[in-house]
């Protein structure tokens, strides 16, 4: 097994809670169900609407740029996509790949006696139902997921992670954020957590200078916590 990098062993060694992005870390939610496909259906709803979506939102495969663009028309219009956006999570969950060695990072973590939390853009309901599948949730003290239709709320946003840090009674210096995007990392940094970035596709890990630590696979994270 490999030894943890200097800067990866410092992050953990400084974290008692281990804050996991949801999508990515633990699994690929769209892997089956796709994101692409998820984010046409949401155009379809706001178009059946007499809606015009403009070329950007129009063009992009992710299913959060309908909702801000949904966001940015009307509560009502923003309140059903977002709604619509849940069932469809649920509906992903369901066929979701799990992350290779993310299990295995979970249970460690509990056997070390760390606090682990979720802490997701996407649904509360999809990352629970997910979570309780894979008889992971009993290792879980906490998820935070997205129950305000507001985008606004959402990473980067320190929102989810300040609710996150607040519901574990912790400090924010003692948390660490795992996750796989510049969201994740820019808003543990609003957040005053410490951030690790999972570069788990081609491009990110030169995107990612400003996490505390990166990793490109999950099993990185196994050697730095005790077994």
């Amino acid at each position: 097994m490999t030894v943890p990098s200097t800067a990866l062993a410092e992050v953990l060694a400084r974290s008692q809670h281990l804050l996991f992005d949801f999508d990515g870390p633990i699994c690929s939610i769209f892997s089956g169900l796709t994101a692409p496909a998820t984010a046409a259906h949401l155009r379809e709803l706001v178009t059946s609407q007499g809606i015009d979506i403009p070329s950007d939102a129009a063009a992009s495969g992710d299913p959060f740029d309908v909702l801000r663009f949904a966001a940015t028309i009307s509560a009502d219009l923003m309140h059903a996509v977002a709604a619509e956006l849940r069932t469809m999570e649920l509906r992903a969950v369901e066929v979701a790949d799990a992350t290779p060695h993310a299990r295995q990072v979970i249970q460690r973590a509990h056997y070390d006696g760390r606090v682990i939390a979720a802490v997701s853009n996407n649904s509360r309901e999809a990352v629970t139902r997910y979570l309780t599948t894979a008889s992971l949730a009993p290792l879980f003290t906490a998820v935070i997921g997205r129950t305000d239709p507001d985008p606004r709320l959402l990473k980067p946003d320190p929102h989810l992670i300040s609710q996150a840090v607040k519901e574990l009674n912790a400090a924010p210096a003692d948390c660490v954020l795992i996750g796989d995007s510049l969201s994740d990392i820019e808003g543990a940094r609003s957040a005053g957590t410490l951030s690790i970035g999972y570069a788990n596709k081609p491009g990110k890990l030169e995107r990612f200078a400003a996490a505390d630590a990166v990793i490109t696979n999950m099993a990185e994270l196994i050697p730095g916590l005790t077994p």
